[in-house]
């Protein structure tokens, strides 16, 4: 540890200056140790991390295993303690009140300052003493948590007590509650472990679960982002296949699979562009349920786009010929904007890349073949968004209205209607009818059922505040092997509205994360990445790391020139290591369904 301006030991600590707002001195005298050893150490730490501190993380590691992970969490859990959190959270209580100009911690941040986000690499949602953690944030510490979880399991009888806990006393100390439906943890994918029986029906059972125990803090703070609501992201549609692209007749032309994109006039290709800001992004104005759109440097230009397998299979030259006669029998055609992006593997068509007029997304990304990648497209298009939409449209509602009156039959029209897009789709793009048939249909049958089950109101099923559509997965992380090659490496943005997202995360600056550092026990057995995690630091002995962190894709190096960012350790913190085989045990991630020997014993098993 480089040692700060502060020195390099403290004074003579009061008790007092250690104890937590619920505590008094009756302290045991080897705890008031711990804190001043761990306070010793943060007391030398420079007032960024104090004032630019995000992500306050009690643990590292996931066992959901999720086939995209934006985060390449490990497969093993190292995690503060009930009393590990509490020293850790005395010790830096006293140590940021040392510096009064710094004010409340993570305040000097321009998003969501005062708000810490228990999570990176984990899923906070099955950390058995976040109960605990809320009180101390709210009380100690003076901050509000943002909470993102797919869920935990509903036979951890502990676990549903904690999070109990939490509705009936700590809703205040929660700053947006997002539960994460997504088709890639372990629970969902039915994924086989030794020794465990995991079920997507114990999946949905706990996704349920979890919906009707939050109801009645629901009801008290409302829908949306900043309060509590369902965000889905589904697996990207993409395919690798040649991509021509020429001038036919006078006219720029793109082929690639069943998609001809066409230019309505004659002339060159279409002038290279880049994202240069959002819109709908203003602080304290901006609609939170309306999420930030590009701004491009200039206007896109003006393309037909039309889809069809059978008309794709004859060639561009007769394709081409055959739309500008007007012979698109069997094809689906519509006008679309064209930009010509560039990001670091080269150029890229997107196609519609955000919202259109009615709201819906129809987005395609077409990416020519470049050195270091292959040739293909992605179509990110929104289906469910889409469909849902179109419901609301039948029934009288516009866009952004809440649809108050919606029934189950409403529910259940969503679902037909996706069934019957799935087979209108079939007849021209087969690849996106299948995906349509069995990559968005399930989830959000599953996700209607949960709901449903929960005794939630159907309107919350259309609610633009509630559930959240928010397209595929983004390329982070494990979710990198998702685009099969077309992005040569991970946290490359694969469309403009990734590039967006960048260009907002620039804007935040640094921030510094805390969290617990897989050790070695004995200097035995040191942990690798698949274990550990590729963003944790391995430490020889119970530590934190305080990390300084690029936001554009929360590494310790900047998104830009790769240069490392600041890093410190501090020893003396009570962990527990679980391994994945206690996780199992434990009923340590939803998804976990009775083994035949727990169904022939009543009550199951606890933690």
């Amino acid at each position: 540890m480089t040692a700060g301006v502060y020195g390099d030991a403290p004074r003579d600590t009061d008790t007092a200056d250690l104890l937590l707002p619920d505590e008094d001195e009756r302290q045991p005298p080897a705890r008031l140790d711990r804190r001043r050893l761990i306070y010793s150490q943060m007391r030398t730490l420079p007032d960024e991390v104090f004032a630019r501190l995000m992500y306050f993380q009690p643990q590292v590691g996931c066992f959901n295993r999720c086939v995209f992970c934006s985060q390449h969490a490990g497969t093993e859990l190292w995690q503060l303690t009930r009393e590990g959190l509490r020293d850790v959270v005395a010790a830096l209580r006293r140590a940021a009140r040392e510096r009064p100009h710094i004010g409340r911690i993570g305040r000097d941040r321009i998003h969501k300052p005062g708000v810490l986000f228990p999570y990176v690499d984990n899923d906070i949602g099955s950390y058995r003493y976040l109960d605990e953690y809320l009180r101390l944030a709210r009380d100690a510490l003076d901050a509000k948590v943002r909470i993102t979880t797919i869920g935990f399991s509903s036979r951890n009888r502990a676990l549903v007590a904690m999070h109990q806990d939490i509705v009936e006393n700590l809703a205040d100390a929660i700053a947006g509650l997002r539960l994460s439906v997504t088709p890639f943890t372990v629970g969902w994918t039915d994924g086989n472990v030794t020794g465990a029986v995991i079920s997507r029906r114990q999946f949905e059972a706990d996704t349920a679960a979890m919906l009707a125990l939050y109801k009645p803090m629901l009801e008290k703070v409302g829908t949306g982002k900043e309060t509590m609501a369902v965000e889905l992201r589904f697996r990207p549609l993409v395919a690798t296949l040649p991509v021509v692209d020429t001038i036919v007749a006078g006219r720029h032309a793109i082929l690639v699979g069943p998609h001809l994109v066409l230019a309505r006039r004659e002339g060159r290709r279409p002038e290279a562009n880049r994202v240069v800001g959002v819109v709908n992004d203003v602080p304290g104005r901006r609609d939170e349920t309306i999420a930030p759109e590009p701004v491009f440097a200039h206007g896109g230009d003006n393309y037909v786009l039309v889809t069809s397998d059978r008309m794709a299979a004859d060639g561009i030259d007769t394709y081409v010929r055959r739309v500008l006669a007007g012979d698109l029998a069997g094809a689906e055609c519509r006008e679309v904007t064209v930009y010509l992006m560039e990001h670091r593997d080269g150029n890229y068509y997107a196609i519609d890349p955000g919202f259109v007029a009615d709201g819906t997304m129809r987005s395609l990304v077409i990416y020519p073949a470049a050195p270091h990648r292959t040739s293909g497209y992605n179509d990110t298009t929104r289906f469910m968004l889409n469909t849902l939409l179109k419901q609301k449209y039948r029934r009288g509602y516009g866009r952004r209205d809440e649809f108050t009156d919606a029934t189950v039959r409403d529910v259940a029209a969503v679902i037909l209607r996706l069934r019957r897009r799935a087979a209108e789709l079939g007849r021209c793009d087969e690849l996106a009818g299948r995906h349509v048939q069995q990559e968005v249909l399930p989830l959000v049958v599953s996700y209607a059922r949960a709901l449903l089950t929960a005794g939630l109101d159907p309107s919350l099923f259309f609610s633009r505040r509630f559930t959240i559509d928010t397209g595929q997965s983004v390329n982070q992380g494990r979710g990198h092997v998702l685009f099969k090659g077309l992005l040569s490496t991970n946290d490359i943005p694969a469309n403009p509205w990734e590039e967006r997202g960048n260009y907002i995360s620039a804007h935040k600056g640094y921030v510094w994360r805390v969290a617990p550092m897989p050790y070695s026990q004995g200097g035995l057995n040191t942990p690798g990445p698949a274990r550990s995690g590729r963003k944790n630091d391995v430490a020889s002995e119970p530590s934190l790391m305080f990390v300084e962190m690029d936001p554009r894709h929360l590494e310790p190096r900047d998104f830009d020139t790769g240069q490392p960012l600041r890093r410190y350790q501090v020893s003396g913190v009570e962990i527990e290591h679980v391994t994945l085989k206690e996780g199992q045990r434990k009923l340590l991630f939803p998804g976990l369904a009775p083994t035949p020997s727990e169904q022939a014993e009543p009550g199951g098993t606890t933690q």
